[in-house]
């Protein structure tokens, strides 16, 4: 008879073991559950914070890089028109031209510095080598007087020569260096905005 209680005993016992354990097993399991459940709600809100900052940073940077443009652009036809060898009848002075390309330049200069940080740096270095020979073109025009048929000029050919020679690297400058520079920037920007991807 022992033996049969002894059996009865042991076979309680583990019937008693096996459900706790399987109650114990399942607690365990609903707790790391809803901790997974929790770090997984979490990851997702993680990763839409992040894609909102992503998608917010991009809009700012395509902004920058339409604005930067549309400077660059009308700094480069200001450049164009100045330095045209003929004025058209009708377009204003040269000296007004290069009032409003002193104007562009700082305005194209002022926006771009600040924006620089959206930018890597290698078109960060393009667009400083066009700041740099736009004002390297400004300083070779404005360095004489700019109107070739103001008085100084009348009695002093020699003078007449040195500004034209002035022009003419101005002019070399923006027909190659800047243009080259522009068309590096424009594939630059268009590869940042995916266009050619």
């Amino acid at each position: 008879m022992q033996w049969q209680q002894l059996l009865e005993f042991f076979g309680g016992a583990t019937a008693i073991s096996l459900v706790l354990g399987y109650l114990g097993k399942k607690v365990i399991e609903a707790f790391l559950s809803g901790k997974i459940e929790s770090y997984k709600n979490n990851l997702e809100k993680i990763a839409y914070e992040h894609s909102v900052k992503f998608q917010k940073l991009h809009s700012e940077r395509a902004e920058s890089i339409k604005v930067i443009y549309e400077k660059l652009t009308s700094l480069d036809e200001t450049l164009h028109s100045t330095l045209r060898r003929f004025q058209a009848v009708g377009e204003p002075e040269i000296e007004e031209k290069i009032a409003t390309l002193s104007k562009q330049y700082n305005d194209f200069r002022e926006y771009y510095l600040p924006r620089k940080i959206f930018f890597e740096e290698d078109v960060c270095e393009i667009i400083e080598k066009i700041v740099d020979s736009a004002r390297g073109v400004f300083h070779d025009i404005t360095t004489l007087p700019v109107d070739p048929q103001g008085v100084q000029y009348r009695h002093d050919r020699e003078l007449l020569r040195e500004r034209h020679e002035f022009w003419d690297k101005a002019r070399n400058i923006h027909e190659n260096e800047i243009q080259e520079l522009k068309q590096n920037l424009e594939s630059e920007f268009r590869n940042m905005l995916g266009i050619n991807a």
